[in-house]
């Protein structure tokens, strides 16, 4: 009896890894936005890699210990499978709404760098957006 059970149990582990394929095809994702590059020194050996952009999200947020507004670009995507999100700060409104339109309109080539470096223990990123028309 014990026999039989541990057969039953074997022949069904073993039907049920063979319905399992064994090599899935994976779709390409395809970018919402195209000719976007990132460029790091910290990553990727400083050259230019195409960026996957999921989605950008555009905000304002008003610091009131500063009496002023912020307006703030977020960019995140994927590099070689990796995700990254960027944060690019913008001056005024005019500078966020010229960013808004540059995105959905028509551009040869937008390149995003992001670069880090350390000022004491503190970290800081430097991130600049470059439009090519």
């Amino acid at each position: 009896m014990k026999n039989l059970l541990l057969i039953i149990i074997f022949l069904g582990f073993s039907i049920s890894s063979f319905s399992q394929k064994e090599n899935l095809k994976l779709k390409n994702i395809k970018s919402k936005y195209a000719n976007i590059f990132f460029k790091s020194p910290n990553k990727y050996d400083n050259k230019e890699q195409p960026f996957m952009v999921s989605k950008i999200i555009y905000s304002t947020s008003f610091k009131e210990s500063e009496s002023k507004n912020k307006y703030q670009i977020s960019i995140y995507g994927k590099v070689n499978n990796n995700k990254e999100q960027i944060l690019f700060n913008a001056k005024n409104i005019q500078e966020l709404s010229y960013y808004r339109k540059v995105f959905k309109g028509k551009y040869k080539k937008i390149l995003v760098f992001n670069y880090g470096y350390y000022k004491g223990k503190k970290k800081y990123y430097d991130t600049s957006l470059s439009v090519e028309y």
